[in-house]
């Protein structure tokens, strides 16, 4: 499962444009200046030109209905990829009625039965995405007493890219962007934190997946061998926190 996760950094690592293979040519969000402002050395330094597209702010505690970016092909063949901004929750191609009215689970999608489900169905088959990230949180324990943890890649890379599918959707008259994440079976660094896990796909695999072209070989959680898992504070359990420090360690971790 992937019911909270941190894009932070990755919007303003040095790296990110080469490593996700996107389009530089674009003016700076509106963001940028408070994002460098603030002081924080904990952030990494922005790109000289941030990518093209419609990046949204960084975030460290993304939660389904908010905005993160996505990475899609790019139809136009100008650029092999592009950035957007869009939803999480899934809202098919096809729905005409209020969100409101909208009542199943979409920002999570079984690799297993996306392909065959109404929901993911289309999206499965046509508009697929990447889902750049620095990690994912999972929690243990009672409620109200939940320990948080955060999962994420050893590795010098800015993060890594869960597998999505992307649509739009009229409603109200208003286009919504909306995207999903496929989960699939956890391994074995993270089973005992909860038996699903989002979907990694490797770099080599990226333009197999976006171009539809790949199949459930590429439906594979993070290689256990490079997992990190560590206790994060409990912060992160409100949505309203929001800040670079919510994925450092706190305890003794694991």
């Amino acid at each position: 499962m992937c019911g909270r996760f941190a894009t932070g950094l990755i919007a303003g690592h040095l790296d990110t444009a080469a490593w996700l293979d996107i389009e530089r040519d674009a003016p700076r969000p509106d963001w940028t200046e408070d994002w460098v402002a603030s002081g924080d050395e904990t952030r990494a330094p922005l790109l000289p030109v941030i990518p093209a597209g419609d990046w949204p702010r960084p975030s460290w505690n993304v939660a389904p209905t908010q905005h993160a970016a996505i990475v899609v092909s790019d139809e136009t063949g100008v650029a092999r990829r592009k950035v957007l901004s869009a939803r999480w929750g899934l809202v098919p191609r096809w729905w005409r009625k209020s969100l409101a009215e909208l009542k199943a689970s979409t920002f999570n999608a079984r690799s297993e039965e996306a392909a065959g489900k109404p929901m993911f169905r289309d999206a499965c088959a046509q508009t697929r995405c990447l889902v750049p990230a620095l990690g994912y949180y999972e929690w243990t324990g009672k409620a109200r007493a939940k320990t948080p943890w955060f999962v994420s890649r050893q590795s010098n890379r800015p993060g890594l890219c869960f597998a999505g599918l992307w649509a739009e959707a009229v409603v109200d008259g208003q286009t919504i962007r909306s995207f999903t994440i496929l989960t699939t079976a956890a391994n074995d660094a993270t089973a005992h934190l909860h038996p699903r896990a989002p979907v990694v796909v490797a770099e080599d695999d990226w333009e197999a997946w976006l171009t539809g072209g790949a199949g459930a070989h590429l439906m594979r959680p993070l290689d256990a061998t490079r997992t990190e898992v560590r206790e994060v504070h409990r912060d992160v359990g409100n949505v309203r926190n929001d800040r670079p420090d919510l994925i450092e360690a706190v305890g003794l971790g694991l």
